[in-house]
């Protein structure tokens, strides 16, 4: 178990190295003057990892979060109000057709919902929202329940901040948990998706739960709270498989950190794993059970409509094929897909498709889809296509913070340099963490499940249709393993 654990740290480390020469090529190709950042970087990084004196005094470090956690939260709803988007891409029609049912008490998208049934609970949970927002108002229009749904979405962006903070608390202590929160208050994709209420910024504050709980499951000694842990794991596993698939990832990757883990009793070990999984198992179904009748009774989002329009998880693979659109979304081929009268038929012709593509690709052609395409689409985005999201149909376009952020805006090469910096700097950190570890010959791994993690998420983008979009729900893991990253040769230095 030892030596498999230290062969995935490796291959991490390998794959991430690879990934930050991405980012640079990526941020060089954006601005060459950006190379001048990089000595600037390293001198910041050395300074900080030679400094021994603590900047922050351990008495002042709790009241100093509670200050900037609300000045984070206020800043969110700030931002996000002026920034605020028109109704826009799988966001803007999960809105609209809240408004439409519960104003006419009819769903006319079903054919949308039908294709893309991972929307269907987001769309449960949003209409019910829109119905206690028109029984405690019954003049809220589709404005009032923009802003309304702006809040609760940057209350999930708030609150998946402040689980970085508790599990920085958990790792490393209060006062670099404070650092872990401002980490993480300075990240700008945060304030680009906040205003979203989509399953980007809930799929993101359900990874911090995982995180947390796996963490506990880790540390804790006492054998029925390692099981209460691990109940509540599969439990919230099985919700964010519904809400949304990537962050599911880190739930298979905590299975498997912890059947490499030499820290517990084999027998305790198996009884953790079991309640887990069964538990997910469970909730999976309970919650796709619930969600499908809903769905079909209220929306008419039936069997027969998901037979008829569903499309397969062919077609994903298909598009992430696609020369094109470098992997990425293409309208062709959801037109062809769409073309298809049954689920059947559709597969079918996805996977000839998928075939005629790898073979014109050959093995040559493919690694270079990856590498040159794929990759760079994925990870050579400091914004995480925040910025882009943002520039389609702003409402308040001539606000300078507007110009600031959205991609194209007048300000937003200013934007640019900083979200690169802070960009480089995470994924330094994250390959120090993996250098660090594998060094560590004697302590157990805590973030053992986010390396592996980290990995699944990169073979899932190489795999699927990929979008730097899918990033930001793994954005608190990517800051907490950067942390990790320069705590450890802190450490390291200071011993």
């Amino acid at each position: 178990m030892y030596i498999l654990e230290k062969l995935l740290t490796v291959f991490y480390t390998i794959v991430f190295s690879m990934i930050l020469v991405i980012v640079i090529l990526a941020m060089l190709s954006w601005s060459g003057y950006m190379a001048g950042v990089l000595p600037l970087l390293g001198i910041l990084i050395f300074v900080y990892l030679k400094k021994k004196k603590r900047i922050l005094p351990s008495r002042t470090c709790r009241y100093l979060w509670y200050g900037i956690s609300l000045c984070s939260l206020a800043l969110l709803i700030w931002i996000s109000y002026t920034c605020k988007v028109d109704f826009t891409w799988d966001w803007g029609k999960i809105l609209l057709s809240s408004e439409e049912y519960v104003t006419n008490g009819q769903l006319q998208s079903v054919e949308y919902f039908a294709r893309y049934p991972n929307n269907q609970l987001c769309l449960i949970g949003v209409t019910g929202l829109y119905q206690i927002v028109r029984y405690f108002n019954p003049l809220a229009d589709l404005e009032t329940f923009q802003n309304v749904s702006i809040v609760i979405s940057c209350f999930f962006v708030w609150a998946a901040i402040n689980m970085i903070y508790l599990i920085g608390k958990e790792i490393w202590g209060l006062r670099r948990a404070v650092l872990a929160g401002l980490f993480a208050v300075g990240c700008l994709p945060f304030y680009m998706y906040a205003q979203f209420l989509y399953t980007d910024t809930s799929g993101l504050f359900l990874l911090t739960i995982l995180i947390y709980l796996d963490i506990k499951i880790f540390r804790e000694d006492f054998f029925p709270r390692r099981i209460a842990y691990a109940v509540l794991a599969g439990m919230v596993a099985g919700i964010t498989y519904h809400v949304k698939v990537i962050p599911f990832i880190l739930f298979i990757a905590m299975i498997l950190a912890e059947f490499l883990h030499r820290s517990h009793r084999a027998r305790e070990k198996a009884v953790v794993l079991a309640s887990a999984v069964l538990i997910c198992l469970g909730t999976w179904y309970s919650v796709g059970s619930y969600s499908d009748q809903i769905s079909s009774e209220q929306f008419g989002i039936t069997a027969e409509a998901k037979e008829r329009w569903q499309f397969p998880l062919t077609h994903w693979i298909m598009m992430g094929l696609n020369q094109e659109s470098m992997g990425g979304y293409h309208e062709q081929d959801v037109i062809y897909t769409a073309y298809f009268s049954s689920m059947e038929e559709r597969k079918s012709e996805n996977t000839k498709v998928i075939q005629e593509r790898m073979h014109a690709f050959g093995m040559d052609g493919l690694l270079t889809h990856i590498f040159h395409r794929k990759l760079p689409r994925t990870w050579g985005n400091s914004c995480l296509a925040g910025d882009n999201y943002l520039r389609q149909l702003p409402k308040n376009r001539e606000s300078d913070v507007v110009q600031f952020m959205m991609l194209n805006g007048k300000y937003h090469h200013y934007c640019l340099v900083y979200t690169w910096t802070y960009y480089v700097i995470l994924f330094v950190g994250i390959i120090l963490s993996g250098i660090m570890a594998v060094k560590n010959k004697q302590r157990q791994d805590v973030l053992l499940m986010g390396r592996i993690a980290l990995l699944g998420l990169t073979l899932f983008q190489i795999l699927w249709e990929c979008n730097s979009r899918y990033l930001i729900t793994f954005i608190p893991l990517l800051i907490i393993m950067a942390l990790d990253g320069y705590f450890r040769c802190k450490e390291e230095r200071h011993i």
